[in-house]
C-alpha cells in the first residue's frame, strides 16, 4: 500500500481528462444551487424579523408592527 502511494506522489502525468471534467461539474451543480440558498436565507430571514416581537427598524421607522409593547423586563 505504501508503496502505491509513493509511485502516485512521484508520478508527474496530472490529472484525467475526465477527473477534471467531474471537477467542473461539481463547481458548477454548487453555483447553480447557490442564488437559491441565498433567496431561501433572505426569505427566513424576513420571517424572523416578522414573528420576533422584539424587532424595529433601526431608524425608529420601519420595521413589523406586531401590536406587543414591552414595558420593561428584569432579570432576576
Amino acid at each position: 500500500m505504501r508503496s502505491n502511494i509513493r509511485e502516485k506522489i512521484r508520478n508527474s502525468v496530472g490529472e484525467t481528462l475526465i477527473e477534471t471534467l467531474f471537477a467542473l461539474l461539481i463547481a458548477a451543480v454548487a453555483l447553480v444551487m447557490l442564488p437559491g440558498a441565498i433567496v431561501a436565507a433572505t426569505k427566513a430571514n424576513k420571517q424572523s424579523k416578522e414573528k420576533s416581537v422584539y424587532y424595529s427598524a433601526e431608524n425608529g421607522s420601519g420595521g413589523f408592527d406586531n401590536h406587543v409593547e414591552v414595558t420593561g423586563f428584569t432579570i432576576e
